[in-house]
Parts: structure tokens; sequence; C-alpha cells
């Protein structure tokens, strides 16, 4: 969902090309609409459908929370700075506090995860110069490239609806921010505001190189795991309305409604009553809704956690061949992407601190490191503390439990043990002062 046009640096877009990319974007939209509704559980095929029972299966959300679970747990996402840069560091963690960067993170990721892309505006709108940034509907952002072999935000659309009428428009350039109003036929440009971010600071956080959801390729899967369920109600409700055949044995009106009122039916003894219906076919729809329900998570590469043979693994090599699909489908383009996006929106930031004079550094050398939220993986990693006794550091060891969540705080569990070896070493001294007094009585 990007638009590309050959133009230079200097030229900004024209009222013809804003209003032609925005109609392009509606169109696109379609696509982002289906892709909301099989997360809500609203799946469109079955809801459309002519089934009596319309059961839409929420599939769709759920894969997208177990990768939300996976990936972007709170803490999931670090920083790791130059030594050096400590002051940097710190104003860096005041920005991400006054964002609530870890939930805008969240919500960055589960935008990626629904519709192949996530889309975040930096501005300054405050009195102390904190850069904000924030998540922006993926229905109104136009991110437009240039043509180079390695492609380059040039601009950015974001369009709103602002009452009933009209419509907002703000179209951002490395170096301004061009503001348009469009009431139905009236295309006007209100304002041009200089920002200082150095770029473009509108970024896209691409899903993969498809720009593809995690459930856009098996929606088909989807469907028909909905239409088996449907399609089987309505063949077991259609019992209650079969037809009643009778052999050898004839009913006039009064009795007939006689066996309407009392449900009761007198035969004689070669008298035979049945019903038309045809054989029931549950295990095989049964059987055949697994296989869809396996493909759906096999084709789209995460992992059933309703698996209790596969959740039942404990080991750290077992784990890793379980997720082993998840990391190359899934969550290495996403990562990859995601982590882009990360550094340019730091990349942003520091321009902007630099133009204050409270930076005079790169953030490149920045790393950012993920940490996935798997099943039992604290036991593994219990286990390697205990391995490293003796042969890492103690801080090492208490920043691998953090991971685990058995650590909340390196710095507190620190000064605890160090609190408990000052007072395991009084309380030795003491006992040791007792016994020198009651061998001095002794003597």
């Amino acid at each position: 969902m990007i638009k590309t046009y050959q133009l230079e640096e200097s030229i900004s877009l024209t009222a013809a090309q804003i209003q032609e990319a925005i109609a392009w974007k509606i169109m696109q939209n379609s696509d982002v609409s289906r892709l909301r509704s099989y997360y809500l559980g609203f799946n469109e095929k079955i809801m459309q459908g002519d089934q009596k029972h319309k059961i839409p299966v929420p599939l769709g959300r759920k894969l997208i929370k177990s990768v939300l679970g996976f990936m972007f747990k709170e803490g999931a996402i670090s920083y790791v700075w130059p030594d050096d840069e400590d002051n940097l560091q710190s104003r860096f963690t005041e920005i991400f506090d006054c964002n609530d960067e870890e939930t805008e993170n969240v919500r960055l990721g589960r935008d990626q995860a629904r519709y192949g892309r996530a889309y975040e505006i930096l501005y300054i709108d405050n009195d102390d110069a904190h850069p904000q940034f924030y998540r922006v509907p993926v229905t109104q952002v136009i991110p437009i490239y240039d043509l180079a072999i390695r492609p380059t935000m040039w601009a950015a659309i974001n369009f709103y609806k602002w009452g009933d009428q009209e419509r907002r428009i703000e179209v951002y350039y490395k170096d301004r921010i061009v503001h348009f109003i469009q009431d139905r036929d009236t295309f006007s440009r209100i304002r041009t505001v200089a920002h200082q971010f150095g770029e473009v600071p509108v970024i896209d956080y691409a899903n993969n190189e498809d720009g593809m959801g995690d459930i856009e390729s098996i929606l088909s899967l989807i469907d028909a795991h909905d239409e088996i369920l449907a399609n089987g109600l309505d063949e077991d409700g259609k019992y209650a309305d079969a037809l009643l055949i009778l052999k050898n044995l004839s009913l006039d009106d009064d009795k007939l409604d006689k066996l309407m009122r009392l449900r009761v039916l007198e035969m004689d003894e070669d008298g035979e009553a049945t019903y038309l219906t045809k054989q029931g076919a549950y295990e095989g729809r049964e059987i055949l809704r697994k296989v869809i329900e396996g493909l759906i998570y096999s084709m789209s590469g995460i992992p059933n956690l309703d698996d209790k043979d596969a959740m039942a693994q404990q080991s750290g090599e077992a784990l890793k061949y379980l997720y082993a699909t998840f990391e190359v489908m899934v969550a290495g383009d996403k990562q990859s992407g995601f982590t882009d996006g990360l550094m340019r929106r730091m990349r942003l930031i520091n321009n902007f601190l630099i133009w204050l004079g409270q930076s005079r550094s790169k953030v490149d050398k920045v790393q950012i490191n993920w940490q996935r939220n798997l099943p039992s993986e604290g036991t593994t990693i219990v286990d390697n503390v205990v391995k490293l006794t003796g042969i890492a550091s103690r801080r090492t060891q208490l920043e691998l439990l953090q991971k685990a969540d058995y650590v909340n705080d390196v710095e507190v569990e620190e000064q605890r043990l160090a609190e408990e070896a000052n007072s395991a070493a009084a309380d030795l001294i003491a006992s040791a002062e007792v016994a020198d007094t009651y061998g001095a009585e002794a003597l």
C-alpha cells in the first residue's frame, strides 16, 4: 500500500496528485476492511453466505493475539546503548516514558500483524518540546516513495474526515508539513508549518516484503472451516423437518391432527413409520474440520496453543524446534521491519534533539534486542543460570533470570543479595564471639 511518483526533491505534490493518491487509497481500504472483519470475528464469506447457521469462528483474532503475545509482551523490546551515551539515553528514556512507548509498540504490532503495515507520525505538541509519536490508522496514511534503487520515503499524506463534509489533509515532507482542507469540490491550502525532524516524520512499519498481514494468506482456509461448521449444523437441523414415511398405515385428517397434538402414533403389527433422512456424516466432517484447522496453523506458521502434546515440551531445544516455523515464516520478517521502524523513530527524535542542541551523537550504534515470550522458557533459563555458576558474573545470571520473569529489577536484587551476605557475615561474627566467650568461661 505505497504510492510512488517520479518527482524532484524540491517539488511538492500538486492538488491533483494528492486527490489521485487519496482516491487510490480509498480503493485499497476495502482490503483493510476485510482483514479487520476477520480479526473482529465477522468473517465476511460466512456472514454473507446463505447458510442458516452463521458461525464465524474468530481464528484470525486468535492467531494475531498469539503473535502479539509471543513478540510484544511488555519488556520484549529493549535498547542497549553505548557506554558513553548515558546523557542521551536518559533523554530518550524520558521521551519514551512521556509517549508510553511500550503500549505504543503493541498498538503498532497489532496493526502490522492485522494489515501488513503500521504507521506512526511524529510531532511536537507541548511546551516542553518533547517529541510525540503516535500510531495512526492504516486507512488514512499514504507513504510516497521515490523510484531510486533503494526507495526512500519522499513524502506522506495523512487524511481524515472533519465533520460531515470536510476532509483535512496533511502532506509531510522532510522539512515541512502542508495542510489542506477539502470541502466537497473545494480544495484549499490553509498553511505550511516547518519541522525539524530532518526526514519525513512518518514511519512505515512493514510486516514483510509483500506487505501482507499474518492471516491474509489463509483467509480461504478460515472460510472453509466456517463453512464446515455451518453446513454441519444446517444438515443436523434438517432432521427436525424430515418427512414421515408410513408403511401399511394410512391417516385421515382426524388421526393426523391427533398425531400432531399428542405426538403419539398407533399402528398395527405390520405397520411401520420412519423419517426420510440421509445418513449423518459427523465423523467425516469433524475429521475434515481438524485437517483444515491443522492447515491454518501450518500455513500461517503460528503455533497452536491448544495442542497439548506440543505445549508439553519442556526443554529449550524442543521449544526451539516447536517454534522454528514461526521464526522462519513470521517472526523474522516482522522483527526486521519493526526494528527498521524503531531505528527510524530514534533517528527522527535524535535529529530534533540535535536541532535543540541536546545531542551531538548518532543513534545508529544503539542495539535493539527482542525477547520472545515462549512457554516454559523460564525453566530452561533457570537451568542455564545454574550451569553458569562460577563461570559468568552474578549480574549476568540475574539479567538472565530477569528475562525469565523471576527477577523484576537487577539492581534491587543485587542490593538484596548484598544485604543478605552482610547479614550472614554479621551472624557468623556474632556466633564466633559467643563461642569465644563461652570458651573463655570454661577455662
